[in-house]
C-alpha cells in the first residue's frame, strides 16, 4: 500500500498507468560481467567495481547487479544476508529484455513502492568490424556504436548466439562479452558463463508496478535519496528538524558526486 508521501508522488507521475503485464520464463544461462565504473567525473581516478549478471531465457532476459540477487528469492533462494555488505550496490535496477515483443523494462524499487519504464529493444545502431580476438576461450568480434552520449566498444562473440549482453545492450549476432565506452568510465568485462541445470523459473507481475517514465522515474529516485526520511514517513523514525536538515545537506552532496551516469542524456 503507497503511504501519504507515496501518493502525492503518484499523482504527480501524471503519464502513469498500470500495466496488465504479466511474465513468465525459465533462465536457461547465466552470464556474469564486472562492471567498472566512475561516478566522479571530477575524479577519474576514483574507479569502483561491481558483479553483474545476465540471466537469459528463449523469450526474456534479466540484468542486474549480483548484490540484487541476495534479495531476491526466486533467483536465489534461503539467502538471508540481504543487509551484508555483499547485498549493497549501486546499481539497484532490474532491466528485463523481452525478445519476443521486441522492448525492455528497466524496474526500479524505491522502499515499498514498484516502478518501471519502457524502451524499444531496438536502441543501438552497431557497426561490425573485422578485428577479432580472444576472450576467455570464445572468438569475439569487435562492433561500435553510440547511445545516450557516449561511444561505445564492445566484442561479442558468435560461439554463444544470443543476442544480448549487459546493461541495455543488445541486437549483435551474438553474446557480447566485453563493452567499454572509449572514455572508459563504464567498462563491462566477461566474468563467467554456465547453463543452468535445472533452468531457474522466473516470474513478474508488472501490473504491481506503476509504469513511467525515464526522466520522471529518475526524478523520484532523486528524491528519495536526497531525503529518504520524507519519502519513507516512517513514524518509527523519530529526528529533530536539525538533523533532518543536516541529512538532507549530506545526502545532496552525495548526489552531486555522481555526475557521470552511464546515460548521459
Amino acid at each position: 500500500m503507497f503511504n501519504k508521501i507515496a501518493c502525492i508522488l503518484f499523482i504527480s507521475l501524471c503519464s502513469v498507468v498500470y500495466s496488465q503485464k504479466k511474465i513468465s520464463s525459465d533462465f536457461d544461462y547465466k552470464v556474469t560481467y564486472n562492471l567498472h565504473y566512475t561516478l566522479d567525473s571530477t575524479k577519474l581516478s576514483d574507479r569502483k567495481s561491481e558483479y553483474m549478471v545476465l540471466f537469459l531465457g528463449d523469450k526474456l532476459s534479466s540484468f542486474s547487479s549480483r548484490a540484487k540477487l541476495f534479495k531476491n528469492g526466486v533467483v536465489v533462494k534461503g539467502n538471508t544476508a540481504s543487509t551484508s555488505k555483499e547485498s549493497i550496490t549501486a546499481f539497484p535496477y532490474v532491466i528485463l529484455k523481452n525478445t519476443k515483443e521486441n522492448y525492455l523494462a528497466y524496474t526500479l524499487q524505491i522502499v515499498y513502492n514498484y516502478f518501471y519504464y519502457e524502451q524499444p529493444s531496438g536502441l543501438f545502431d552497431w557497426k561490425i568490424h573485422d578485428e577479432i580476438k580472444d576472450i576467455n576461450g570464445y572468438t569475439a568480434q569487435k562492433a561500435t556504436t553510440t547511445y545516450s552520449g557516449r561511444d561505445y566498444i564492445a566484442w561479442f562473440t558468435t560461439d554463444i548466439p544470443i543476442s544480448d549482453g549487459p546493461f541495455k545492450f543488445n541486437g549483435l549476432p551474438g553474446l557480447i562479452l566485453e563493452i567499454s565506452d572509449t572514455q572508459n568510465h563504464y567498462s563491462f568485462t566477461f566474468y563467467g558463463f554456465e547453463k543452468l541445470e535445472p533452468p531457474v523459473p522466473f516470474k513478474i507481475n508488472l501490473k504491481q508496478y506503476v509504469l513511467t517514465n525515464k526522466e520522471k522515474l529518475l526524478e523520484v529516485q532523486y528524491r528519495y535519496r536526497q531525503d529518504p526520511f520524507t519519502y519513507a514517513n516512517n513514524p518509527n523514525v523519530k529526528i529533530t528538524p536539525e538533523v533532518h536538515q543536516a541529512y538532507i545537506k549530506a545526502f545532496t552532496e552525495m548526489l552531486e558526486k555522481e555526475n557521470n551516469p552511464i546515460e548521459k542524456d
